[in-house]
């Protein structure tokens, strides 16, 4: 930031923040938007627990709220891949088609790719 009355420290501290408060945000979004029974609530944990609270849907509803606020879902989307959501979900949650979410999201090398899919390459 060149010469500046603010430390590096201070503003590394503010995007932490700003981070953990945006994370808080979207969960509650998803939660209204999931249409789910009050955070912390026996009914709420149960609710998590069941099929439509399941933690792949939950990211699928983080993505799509994130996407349109024009947020970086490269975290979101890493953690829903592990929980299972195909490429065709987050493109569906992001507009997008699923070879356009995974060109865009897609961290894993082109060689391991074609390791997973059993397929060998021609060129």
């Amino acid at each position: 930031m060149g010469e500046s009355a603010v430390s590096n420290a201070a503003i590394t501290d503010a995007a932490e923040l700003l981070t953990q408060k945006a994370n808080l945000l979207l969960e509650r979004l998803a939660d209204r938007v999931m249409a789910a029974p009050t955070p912390g609530s026996r009914a709420w944990y149960a609710h998590r627990n069941t099929a439509a609270g399941s933690v792949k849907e939950r990211l699928l509803v983080r993505i799509a709220i994130a996407y349109q606020a024009h947020f970086d879902l490269a975290e979101d989307i890493a953690r829903a891949r592990a929980a299972g959501a195909g490429w065709a979900e987050i493109g569906e949650a992001t507009s997008l088609t699923a070879h356009q979410s995974r060109k865009r999201w897609d961290t894993t090398p082109a060689a391991s790719r074609r390791q997973e899919s059993g397929q060998l390459a021609i060129w």
